[in-house]
Parts: C-alpha cells; sequence; structure tokens
C-alpha cells in the first residue's frame, strides 16, 4: 500500500500529458494546472484530477495504519480503487476536450506521458493488498474457530 501512495504522490508532482498542434507543443497539461509553454500562463482548469489523486494518497497512507482492522482496510483499498478508476474517468475527459477550449486551433492531440500510468499501478497494488487482507482475514477467522 506504501508503494501505491508513492506512485500517486509520483503523479501529483509530474506532468500527465501535453496537447500538441502541428508538432508543436501547446499546452502542458499537470495534474493541478496547465502551463501555456509560449507565454508561461498558468490555467487550473484540471483542479479535480489533483483534488481526487491528493484524496487518494491521503486516505491510502491513513489506512496503512488501520492493520488491527482488516475488514475496514479491505473497504478502504476498494474506495481508493474506485477512486483511481474516477481520476481516469477525469482524465480522459480533459484530455479530449481541454486543449479545444483552451485554444482555438482545430488539429489539437493529447499526448499522455508516462506518469499517467502510474496510478493504474496503485490500482493493481491496492487490488494485490486488499486480496492479502481478506486472505489474512480468513486465516485468522479458521483460527478462531479451531481455538
Amino acid at each position: 500500500m506504501l508503494l501505491a501512495v508513492v506512485l500517486t504522490v509520483l503523479c501529483l508532482c509530474m506532468q500527465i500529458g501535453s496537447y500538441h498542434a502541428a508538432g508543436i507543443t501547446v499546452l502542458q497539461a499537470y495534474n493541478l494546472w496547465c502551463v501555456d509553454p509560449v507565454s508561461g500562463s498558468h490555467f487550473f482548469n484540471t483542479w479535480p484530477l489533483f483534488a481526487v489523486l491528493v484524496l487518494t494518497a491521503a486516505v491510502g497512507l491513513c489506512n496503512i495504519f488501520l492493520y488491527r482492522n482488516r475488514k475496514l482496510q479491505a473497504r478502504i483499498n476498494l474506495f481508493n480503487m474506485f477512486m483511481i478508476l474516477g481520476w481516469y474517468v477525469l482524465y480522459a475527459v480533459y484530455s479530449q476536450t481541454l486543449g479545444h477550449a483552451v485554444h482555438d486551433i482545430v488539429s489539437v492531440k493529447f499526448h499522455a506521458s508516462i506518469a499517467a500510468a502510474f496510478p493504474l499501478l496503485a490500482v493493481i497494488l491496492y487490488a494485490m493488498a486488499r486480496r492479502a487482507i481478506l486472505a489474512d482475514e480468513k486465516l485468522v477467522r479458521a483460527a478462531d474457530r479451531i481455538r
């Protein structure tokens, strides 16, 4: 779970994509803002992406310390997986609409960066942790039954 939180925080800090028109970068997208490389101005249109990942990282970090309540820990892992999947829905919407909204150029293409794959790796890690937590809970219940 710690590695999933680290990957989420890394995605928060890195560029998640860029918009190109005729081979020229017209906009660089981050989780909190977009930067126009020509003028250097910032547009805070993508703040919901930032909010979702900050919430996911904070809940994931708190979830590490809930090892005494395994059922709650497994539910929170499931919540984090759905939050990250929601981030990908927002990411897809912004990748299709933001370039045209900021620039009036007709042929703006979005290019995702490698940092956009980090939340997907975090989902996989959360799923693995959830599976291990549920197996642990099953083992504890079996041990209680034997006593």
